[in-house]
């Protein structure tokens, strides 16, 4: 869970779904045109996508890193054109690292215009990129969490993110045999952890609201981490949703959590303000991935995406399963 495979901007939305990426053009209402769907094969398990620019890259289970762009042919159609970024200096000696727990694959991923990060089990890739598709570079592997005596280190990274400005990345961790899990910041530029600290709960996800700030998914709370004074300055309890699987942000007041339910939050409240049931909602309907703006919500269950204004409480299933028709 937690996975990114939705992504949301002015003019789209990405989402993908195993061996596809998908392109939706939006109208300038924000709605999904319907017959503006744009389809790229990639022909393995995508496991998650980040938005860059105007670009998506995408990690899958074979450890290929894609970057993928609408472009327009000459007859005025849109498709989507991918190319694999190559992995250069792959043999790079990793010490205090064993073999077993290096991953060929990739489960979370994220990117700016100079560097890509990836994620597999308790292994965080820094790969120095730059947008002219020739390639990146692996700058430096970190190694995450450390087991009881006695037991495997079993540390999982769950959500992997660049702050807003580059420099920095954020990872959250999470131990199933401390029950413990583990919130790292790393400084690209002085090549240094500068921060790995411990928190009560399963976590799931992380968002940078700015350079300072950090939103915290755990499984029954949200909390806020502020770098500034290494601690959190507000917590939300969600528990009454019961588990949180994912959380999206406008980076101001507002946020949501993904549970078998959509909740928004303002964050001047202590107490959600709304919740947002799924179509056809029963307790497999887990939200796994979700973005949303001022007028609408796109949210992921398993392998459905649906799209949703804030002017009822409900998904119109008819409409949507109309709208996405081809995905059932």
């Amino acid at each position: 869970m937690a996975k990114k495979c939705l992504q949301m901007t002015k003019n789209t939305v990405w989402y993908c779904n195993s061996d596809n990426v998908f392109a939706y053009n939006r109208a300038k209402d924000g709605t999904i045109k319907k017959d503006e769907k744009i389809v790229g094969n990639n022909y393995t398990f995508i496991t998650s996508i980040a938005l860059c620019d105007d670009y998506i890259i995408s990690g899958d289970l074979n450890g290929n890193i894609k970057h993928w762009r609408i472009e327009s042919e000459k007859d005025g159609r849109n498709n989507l054109k991918c190319s694999e970024i190559e992995l250069n200096d792959v043999n790079t000696h990793i010490e205090h690292i064993d073999a077993n727990d290096v991953n060929k694959y990739t489960e979370h991923i994220d990117a700016t215009s100079q560097h890509i990060i990836t994620a597999s089990k308790n292994l965080i890739k820094l790969l120095k990129y730059t947008d002219d598709k020739t390639g990146c570079t692996k700058k430096n592997e970190i190694y995450c969490g450390v087991g009881e005596e006695g037991f495997e280190n079993d540390s999982r990274v769950k959500s992997i993110s660049f702050d807003p400005i580059g420099t920095k990345f954020a990872a959250g961790c999470y131990s199933y045999n401390e029950h413990l899990s583990s919130f790292l910041i790393y400084d690209i530029e002085k090549s240094d952890l500068v921060m790995d600290k411990n928190c009560e709960g399963l976590f799931r996800q992380l968002l940078w609201e700015d350079p300072h700030t950090v939103l915290m998914c755990f499984d029954q709370s949200i909390k806020k981490m502020d770098m500034r004074v290494s601690d959190y300055v507000r917590t939300w309890n969600s528990s009454q949703y019961e588990y949180s699987f994912c959380c999206s942000s406008n980076n101001m007041y507002t946020f949501m959590t993904g549970h078998f339910v959509c909740v928004l939050w303002d964050q001047r409240q202590s107490v959600a303000i709304q919740n947002y049931d799924v179509a056809n909602h029963d307790k497999y309907s887990i939200i796994s991935s979700l973005e949303f703006d001022s007028a609408h919500m796109y949210a992921v269950t398993h392998n459905c995406l649906y799209e949703l204004d804030f002017m009822g409480r409900h998904f119109d299933y008819k409409k949507i399963k109309k709208l996405f028709g081809n995905f059932y």
